[in-house]
C-alpha cells in the first residue's frame, strides 16, 4: 500500500501534538510493509528524523495555509449560516495526486478528509463539544458548530476512525449514526514517545537548575482551559494546609495564556504564593524528570474519556489522582486514586492519603508500570496499520 500522512499538528496544541508525533514514530520505527508519504504542513520541524526508502517527506510549508483559509475558514462560516450544501472536493496538493495513494492518515480531525478524494483514516479523541458545551473552549464563538460540521461531514465519508477507548467508540457511534460501526475502531493511547525512559543524573541536574523543584512536588502539566479545573486544585492544595498543616509544593507547567492571570491572582489570593510554581512552556527533555522526581500527577480534568499524561506518569514512576468522569475509571483502573473534580474538599484528602501513605504510592507505582508494560510500541503500530489497511479494502502491501 501507498499511504499518506498529512502532519500539520503544531507544539502548541499539547497532547494533540504528542498524539500525532507518536503515530508518526510508531510507524517509521515499526511497521515495515507499507510505503508512506509525509506530507508536513506548517514552519516547525518534523517529530521524528525520517528515512529514505519507504518513507519519502514532502513539505507543504506555506503552501498549507490557503486549504485551512479557503476552505475551513469558508466553509465553515457558511454552515453556520446554513448556506454551504454541497461539499465542494478541494483539489489536493499536486504531490498528493502523483503518489498513488491508497489511503490518508491524517494526524488529527481535519477537514481534508473529506474534500480531498482519498480513504481516510482520522482520530476523534472526545465529543466534549457534545457533552460539556458548558466549556467555552469546546463551544463558545463558533466552535462547537465548527466541530459538529466537521464531524458529520467526516465521520460518515471515513474510510477509518480512531477512537482512544472503548467508550470513545461508543460515544461517536451514539453521536453519529451514518457510520458503519466495524469503520470506527479503538486504538488505546501509547506513552509518548518523546519520553526518557531512563532519566540521567544530567537531566535531573538540568532540571534543578532550571526549574529548582522543591522535595515532594505534584506535578500537573496542561494549558490553562477551564476544563483543565486548576482553581479547584489550587483550593484543595490550600485545604491541605488548612486541614493537615502540610504546605505541599504545587509545580504548574503550561504556557502563561488563557486563564494564566486569573489563577496567578488566585493563587495569591488563596495565600499560596509561596507555594505554587507556574513553570511556564516546558520543553520535552525536561518532562520526564519533572514527573520523575514528583510527588504525584494530580490532575482533576473534567475531561474524557482519555488523557495522555496518565501514560507519561506511570512510564516514569509517578503516582496519579485524577477524575472520576466518564471514561477515565476505565483506563486508569488501579493504577490512580479517582475523584469529583467538582470536589475540591475530596481531591484535598486524596492528596494528603497519598501524601501520608508511602506503601500506596508504591502500589500505585506498580500498578501503572503493569499498565504500560500491556500495550506496547509494536502492538499498538501492528494495530494501526491493520486499521490503515481497513480504510483501502482490497489493497495489500
Amino acid at each position: 500500500m501507498n499511504v499518506g500522512i498529512f502532519f500539520n499538528a503544531r507544539r502548541s496544541q499539547g497532547g494533540l501534538y504528542q498524539y500525532a508525533a507518536t503515530l508518526v514514530h510508531c510507524l517509521h520505527a515499526y511497521e515495515t510493509r507499507h510505503r508512506y508519504a509525509l506530507f508536513h504542513a506548517g514552519p516547525e520541524p518534523l517529530p521524528v528524523a525520517v528515512d529514505a526508502g519507504r518513507w519519502r517527506v514532502v513539505r507543504l510549508g506555506e503552501r498549507a495555509v490557503w486549504p485551512r483559509l479557503a476552505a475551513e475558514g469558508a466553509l465553515f462560516t457558511l454552515a453556520r449560516l446554513g448556506v454551504a450544501r454541497a461539499l465542494p472536493i478541494l483539489p489536493p496538493y499536486p504531490e498528493m495526486s502523483a503518489a498513488g495513494l491508497d489511503a490518508m492518515l491524517y494526524v488529527k480531525p481535519s477537514i481534508h478528509s473529506f474534500l480531498w478524494p482519498f480513504p481516510s483514516v482520522f482520530p476523534i479523541h472526545d465529543l466534549q463539544h457534545l457533552f460539556q458545551p458548558e466549556f467555552p473552549e469546546v463551544a463558545a464563538r463558533g466552535e462547537r458548530a465548527r466541530r459538529e460540521f466537521l464531524y458529520r461531514n467526516a465521520v460518515p465519508r471515513a474510510g477509518a476512525v480512531l477512537a482512544d477507548s472503548e467508550i470513545g467508540r461508543e460515544d461517536i457511534l451514539r453521536a453519529y449514526p451514518g457510520v458503519r460501526p466495524a469503520r470506527v475502531h479503538a486504538l488505546p493511547h501509547l506513552a509518548p514517545t518523546y519520553l526518557r525512559s531512563e532519566v540521567t543524573d544530567a537531566d535531573i541536574e538540568r532540571v534543578e537548575r532550571r526549574y529548582e523543584p522543591p522535595p515532594g512536588y505534584l506535578f500537573y502539566p496542561a494549558a490553562f482551559w477551564p476544563h483543565k479545573n486548576h482553581a479547584r486544585l489550587l483550593k484543595a492544595v490550600g485545604l491541605v494546609a488548612e486541614r493537615h498543616g502540610a504546605r505541599l509544593p504545587l509545580l504548574l507547567a503550561g504556557q502563561r495564556d488563557r486563564e494564566y492571570q486569573r489563577l496567578a491572582a488566585l493563587t495569591g489570593e488563596l495565600g499560596l504564593a509561596g507555594q505554587v510554581r507556574f513553570l511556564g512552556y516546558v520543553p520535552d527533555e525536561d518532562i520526564s524528570a519533572l514527573y520523575r522526581r514528583a510527588l504525584a500527577l494530580v490532575m482533576p480534568t473534567f475531561f474524557g474519556p482519555t488523557n495522555i499524561p496518565y501514560l507519561e506518569a506511570w512510564s516514569l514512576g509517578c503516582p496519579v489522582i485524577t477524575s472520576d468522569v466518564r471514561g477515565l475509571p476505565e483506563q486508569v483502573g488501579d493504577a490512580g486514586l479517582l475523584v469529583d473534580p467538582r470536589d475540591e474538599g475530596a481531591l484535598a484528602e486524596a492528596i494528603w492519603r497519598l501524601r501520608s501513605d508511602e506503601a500506596l504510592r508504591r502500589s500505585l507505582v506498580e500498578r501503572g508500570r503493569r499498565k504500560v508494560a500491556e500495550w506496547t510500541p509494536p502492538r499498538f503500530t501492528a494495530r494501526l496499520a491493520a486499521i490503515i489497511e481497513s480504510a483501502a479494502p482490497g489493497q495489500s502491501a
